[in-house]
């Protein structure tokens, strides 16, 4: 199933009965009748934000919902679906020279097909791996109300710009990991700039119509595209109603769908909904060890487990002491067949320092990273930012753009970072600052925070456990002389938080997101409902591209006291 549609809801079950009169024998046996009930989608989830994309395309196309609607019900209570002609068949069958005609914010293709059952009307067609200007040949496999499921079979013509050339993982176009390797990387910075614009568009419309939003940035880069993911979690599947594992299952990530566009992968990874996967091209190198590694391990014990599982692989830096060996420094980490803790060894020249690198799978283990000449530890398990690479540049960016305009020598300068996890843009904004307060809820993390800034060496970060909701209760610093840094999870802010940070009335916001959606509906309700957000001005918007090769994209906005 497309990893778009992943908050898409499944039909609940109703039981319908049917009446003995119904028959004139009175016998008739009972049926249980399905009945499609949707589940109301959070609107910047992928569900939701996928209602937008198709409201467009059928506008673009002058169509309406009622021209698209499927006829879901029908297909539920199909029970001749073993005849060919059934509606299910119908439905779900092969269609060719297909169009592509636009991208998702999820990376797949969008294209409009005939309806097999009504010929006056249309089917919305998701079609993964498909670009825009692509003529497919696809299978739908799956029908919603609005739209139906596919699998790439063929591109018979290929978009101008389809690059096939460029693709570099032999299970690209199968797995559900990465979707643009066959994108220019200017192409993709694009793509997702657009898809920022297109965030604000369906999240901040009177942002727009009254000329509030600047013009969108250019996509910040990554320093690498591929071979940069700090962690990865690969899986495996117990096969149904097996008590024992007789063979061993694919280890690896799941299959999007079942797509042959790519002849050269078919047989590559099995054909399992979990990919036998042996090597992750977004994965650092000492991750991919890790894999090598725990994929033997599993070979010799996969019978000893009793359900499925997921094997969490983390990278660990360590700053080496030059005047000892190397393997007294590791600590726990992935083993080779020798027994040996695998180790990579890297020079941080421009910080004159030399670090090792390990692979850790043990979920409470804690883990070192190392950003900027920063070291941060945290338990493995934890969330913490996982394109290294790209680091240094963020922090940056939002300690820069975190300074106050027009201060005078010798004024103090704060700092509020809400969300603050285990102090990474705490620790890297202290330098310029008087203080800083950081909030987070978990308990843990915050531990973490308040020995990361001790072990840096910074003396000004001061952090708070408790919930954002309630940050500014406990925050003392003078308002015109702080700065705030949001960093929320995917869903973003509530209404409360932001009326608080309103009254609070910082002199800037640096508001950060790994959802630009959640951050753009946030950003509209901050200045249009809140007493005093219509005080502030939005200086830049701008994307950092953390996950090459895969649609995803972070943004960053920066507000000001007007």
């Amino acid at each position: 199933m497309s990893s778009t549609n992943k908050d898409i809801t499944e039909p609940k079950i109703e039981t319908t009965k049917r009446s003995s009169n119904d028959s004139p024998l009175g016998k008739i046996k009972k049926q249980k009748l399905k009945k499609y009930k949707a589940k109301k989608a959070d609107p910047t989830s992928p569900a939701g934000v996928l209602q937008f994309e198709i409201a467009d395309l059928l506008k673009d196309n002058n169509l309406t919902k009622e021209c698209v609607t499927n006829d879901v019900s029908a297909i539920l209570n199909d029970f001749n679906k073993e005849d060919q002609n059934s509606i299910t068949n119908q439905y779900h069958r092969i269609v060719k020279d297909v169009e592509i005609l636009t991208l998702t914010s999820s990376g797949d293709g969008l294209a409009i097909i005939e309806n097999p059952v009504k010929n006056d009307q249309k089917q919305i067609a998701i079609v993964p791996f498909g670009l825009p200007g692509d003529v497919t040949n696809i299978r739908v496999f799956k029908t919603h109300p609005l739209f139906v499921e596919t699998d790439l079979l063929d591109v018979v013509k290929k978009s101008p710009i389809r690059r096939d050339d460029l693709i570099k993982d032999k299970y690209f176009g199968k797995v559900s990991g990465s979707q643009f390797e066959f994108l220019t990387y200017e192409k993709q910075l694009e793509i997702k700039q657009n898809t920022i614009n297109n965030a604000y568009k369906y999240f901040a419309p009177r942002l727009i119509s009254e000329k509030l939003l600047p013009t969108t940035g250019s996509t910040i880069t990554s320093p690498l595209q591929y071979y940069y993911r700090t962690k990865i979690t690969p899986h495996f599947d117990m096969p149904r109603r097996a008590k024992v594992l007789e063979e061993r299952p694919p280890l690896g990530f799941g299959q999007k769908g079942r797509p042959t566009w790519r002849k050269e992968t078919l047989e590559v990874g099995g054909h399992a909904s979990t990919l036998d996967i042996d090597e992750c091209t977004l994965a650092t190198d000492i991750l991919n060890i890790g894999l090598t590694n725990e994929r033997a391990r599993f070979e010799k014990e996969f019978k000893n487990y009793k359900k499925g599982a997921t094997i969490l692989l983390r990278e660990n830096t360590i700053i080496l002491d030059e005047s000892k060996d190397v393997k007294e420094q590791l600590g726990e980490g992935s083993r080779d067949a020798n027994g040996d803790v695998s180790y990579i060894t890297v020079d941080d020249k421009e910080n004159g320092v030399k670090l090792a690198k390990t692979c850790v799978t043990n979920q409470r283990q804690i883990v070192s990273e190392y950003v900027d000449g920063y070291t941060f530890k945290f338990t493995a398990g934890e969330f913490f930012q996982n394109n290294n690479s790209i680091l240094p540049i963020v922090t940056k960016y939002v300690r820069e753009n975190l300074q106050i305009p027009n201060s005078k020598e010798g004024e103090p300068k704060y700092l509020v970072d809400a969300y603050c996890g285990s102090g990474l843009f705490s620790v890297c904004s202290s330098k310029g600052v008087d203080k800083v307060t950081g909030v987070e809820i978990s308990a843990d993390s915050v531990a973490f925070a308040k020995k990361n800034a001790e072990a840096n060496g910074v003396k000004n970060c001061d952090f708070i456990a408790g919930k954002a909701e309630k940050l500014f209760e406990s925050i003392s610093t003078p308002n015109d002389r702080t700065s705030v840094i949001l960093d929320p999870p995917r869903k973003g802010c509530d209404e409360i938080f932001m009326k608080q940070l309103a009254e609070y009335f910082p002199a800037r916001i640096v508001y950060i997101s790994c959802n630009v959606h959640s951050q753009a509906r946030d950003i509209e309700y901050f200045i249009k409902e809140t007493e005093k957000g219509s005080h502030y001005k939005i200086e830049s918007l701008r994307g950092f591209d953390f996950f090459p090769q895969t649609h995803h994209v972070e943004s960053v906005c920066v507000l000001s006291r007007v």
